[in-house]
């Protein structure tokens, strides 16, 4: 790994009990909690990546950022320097997707347009399922979003694909 290697500031936000903790638990660490409490204002972690087909790596610092309305206000002063976000809704609970452009607007009130992935997460649940990929597809278009993909914090299912997919943009701007 390289003495400079780039440095990015990116937030994971959606509503309150999508999963945006238990994914990045996923990630970091490579395991599932069940009995995870809301996050109260923000909580932040930093990890390096890989950028996927090269020999180059980023330092990712990821703030979880609590997903109540009232912690609006305090979520702003996170946005300021961000350079990459993860939109984070839960496939078996509309009023989450619903609420992805409000956080988008959310977001780029204070940062602008900036590198972003949407993530459907607890593809798990097949069964409870009511947000179809196609309309999922169309929301990514929409919000202009490098990529969309269906999670399981559970399983791990496409957990690195979020960070890996961000890292290379922001890498690439």
């Amino acid at each position: 790994m390289s003495l400079h290697t780039p440095y990015f500031k990116v937030c994971i936000v959606g509503n309150f009990g999508v999963g945006k903790t238990t994914l990045l638990h996923q990630f970091l660490e490579k395991r599932f909690l069940s009995n995870v409490e809301s996050t109260i204002g923000s909580n932040f972690f930093v990890k390096n990546v890989q950028i996927p087909e090269t020999n180059s790596y980023v330092t990712l610092q990821i703030w979880d950022l609590g997903g109540q309305d009232h912690f609006k206000w305090v979520r702003r002063a996170f946005y300021v320097g961000v350079k990459g976000i993860v939109y984070v809704f839960d496939i078996t609970r509309k009023e989450t997707f619903d609420k992805i452009k409000a956080w988008k607007e959310e977001v780029e009130d204070v940062s602008g347009f900036i590198p972003n992935v949407l993530v459907g997460n607890k593809c798990d649940l097949i069964e409870s399922k009511i947000i179809s990929v196609e309309e999922s597809n169309s929301l990514k278009q929409d919000i202009g979003a490098c990529s969309f993909n269906e999670t399981s914090a559970k399983l791990g299912t496409g957990v690195d694909d979020i960070f890996n997919k961000l890292s290379l943009e922001m890498y690439k701007k």
